[in-house]
């Protein structure tokens, strides 16, 4: 029987019992933690404080396979599979606008390392098919897994480390090849790998992969930086941080962000498997970790390597597979929209143009249609301003802050959202 090599730092491995001692951020919690017969619910977290509110119920999964969540940002929905109470492998998908439950039996193959694809609106993953790993796409309204290739060389996969590049396509993960450990890049479209360089050299640990969409596309992770000046007796190891890294996918290597900022720092430092997400709007790395003192929700900019906030979780804080709803991000910057509108609708705003983008003082708008309304929203998707005064199609916007911001256009046939910068 093949294993799956899991990376030593990482806490947890599969949810049936037990836990680790503007965008909106979801996840599964139980109403009785560890409870085998108490279904989990999806809720919303609020980082701040670490504390969460019931949105949708799941019905009835029961256990939920770590790192097999994703989130579909075109429509809303929170995806993941498990087992349910009669301990059947199903596909749940919940539907976050209209709040339904859906649940469907998996065929023979149960994907792990699920990604979803923000620009062309596709999930991922990868499992092993008795003989080789196989790489494919996860229909989420069938639940049939179909493989798109064979991946040659991969023995295993280290749980929990997979992203998903949605501006070339590219499905990232860590897996074995034999002794060595390597950083996969696959173009999705063919499952051809690109790029597999040879990781883990030298002392050079990381792991805990997340994309960034914007800033041209970067891939972070956390790297394991150790002092072995500093040994502890008790707990017989050395103090070791984890700190942010940005990653080369052709070399593998890693740099720091800043080599001063600690993520989370002791003799016992950890991740939750399936505990980190990006918020791609406003660029944030969030992820769950603990060390020997205790657990905590850490929300960090990826510009610097520093924490922005430190959310203490308690025992009642306790949540897992955690997603951020980016769909308002990847709708502006992919100019998506949902497949459940009258695709027709859009369709009259689809060629509307703003200029001059970027821009200091003005923006036009070049539509054939009326715009009936404007709303501008902040990169992390909080309301800035709403109006109707839009006769002259120029909008004065001097009075925003330098940044990203995405405006939403609506007419008598639909609406669309662009994205402008001001600076």
């Amino acid at each position: 029987m093949r294993k799956i090599k899991l990376l030593h730092f990482i806490l947890c491995t599969l949810l049936f019992v037990g836990s680790v001692s503007s965008q909106t951020l979801f996840g599964l919690k139980k109403t009785v933690n560890g409870s085998t017969t108490i279904p989990f619910d999806v809720v919303s977290i609020d980082a701040m404080t670490g504390s969460s509110a019931v949105v949708l119920g799941t019905n009835s999964l029961i256990g939920v396979a770590a790192g097999a969540s994703t989130y579909d940002q075109q429509n809303r929905r929170y995806i993941c599979w498990g087992f349910d109470t009669q301990n059947n492998q199903q596909l749940y998908v919940m539907d976050m606008e209209n709040l339904i439950t859906t649940s469907t039996p998996f065929n023979d193959q149960q994907p792990i390392e699920m990604e979803y694809d923000l620009q062309a609106q596709k999930a991922y993953g990868l499992w092993w098919d008795g003989s080789a790993e196989q790489f494919g796409e996860i229909d989420l309204q069938t639940g049939i897994v179909s493989s798109i290739s064979t991946l040659p060389g991969v023995d295993a996969v280290a749980i929990g480390n997979s992203t998903f590049d949605s501006n070339t396509g590219t499905y990232i993960f860590i897996g074995v090849d034999g002794n060595q450990y390597k950083l996969y890049s696959v173009d999705a479209a063919t499952g051809s790998i690109i790029n597999s360089p040879t990781i883990w050299q030298n002392g050079d640990r990381f792991s805990a992969l997340e994309f960034n969409n914007q800033s041209g596309g970067k891939l972070y992770g956390l790297y394991q930086d150790t002092d072995y000046d500093n040994f502890s007796q008790i707990y017989q190891t050395y103090y070791t941080d984890l700190r942010l890294v940005e990653i080369d996918l052709v070399s593998g290597t890693s740099t720091f962000i800043d080599p001063l900022n600690s993520v989370i720092g002791g003799y016992l430092p950890g991740y939750a498997v399936g505990g980190l997400c990006f918020d791609q709007g406003s660029e944030i790395y969030i992820v769950w970790v603990q060390n020997e003192n205790g657990s905590y929700l850490q929300t960090v900019d990826v510009s610097t390597g520093a924490l922005i906030t430190s959310t203490t979780l308690t025992s009642e804080d306790y949540f897992y597979e955690l997603q951020v709803d980016n769909s308002f991000f990847a709708n502006a910057f992919y100019n998506l929209s949902s497949s459940n509108q009258n695709i027709g609708d859009n369709a009259a705003l689809a060629n509307v143009t703003l200029y001059p983008n970027p821009t200091s003082s003005s923006l036009t708008i070049a539509s054939t249609e009326k715009i009936e309304q404007y709303t501008i929203y902040s990169s992390n998707g909080a309301l800035v301003k709403q109006s109707t005064d839009v006769n002259d199609l120029e909008l004065q916007v001097d009075f925003l802050t330098p940044g990203v911001y995405f405006l939403e256009l609506k007419s008598s046939k639909g609406s669309v959202q662009k994205k402008f910068v001001v600076h």
